[in-house]
């Protein structure tokens, strides 16, 4: 099984939910490291902080599901349904990658 496979394009809603929600458990472990080397990086001691980022980026996460049940399965060719799942996944993965790590380094300078 390839992890980010998306063969079939007339999948139900609860199909997309799982291959979404199935993948946000790696999602969840980068990030976790993420915040770890930028806790190192800049020495921040209140928890509280990496504990609302993460809060905010899994809510952030929760859109790519709603945005495919609601606009892209109707809406979109055959093409676009196929490729949205693993291109927005790569991406919510290096801009939430880069969220932490720029706000980091923000709070050091």
């Amino acid at each position: 099984m390839k992890f980010h496979r998306t063969d079939r394009t007339d999948k139900k809603w609860w199909e997309i939910i799982l291959w979404w929600e199935i993948r946000r458990i790696p999602y969840n472990i980068v990030m976790l490291l993420v915040g770890l080397l930028s806790f190192y990086i800049c020495y921040i001691t209140i928890p509280l902080i990496y504990i609302i980022i993460g809060f905010l980026l899994n809510v952030i996460y929760t859109l790519g599901w709603i945005v495919e049940l609601i606009f892209i399965k109707k809406k979109t060719s055959r093409n676009i349904k196929q490729k949205y799942p693993r291109n927005t996944f790569i991406t919510y993965l290096l801009i939430s990658a880069l969220f932490v790590l720029g706000f980091a380094t923000s709070l050091i300078i």
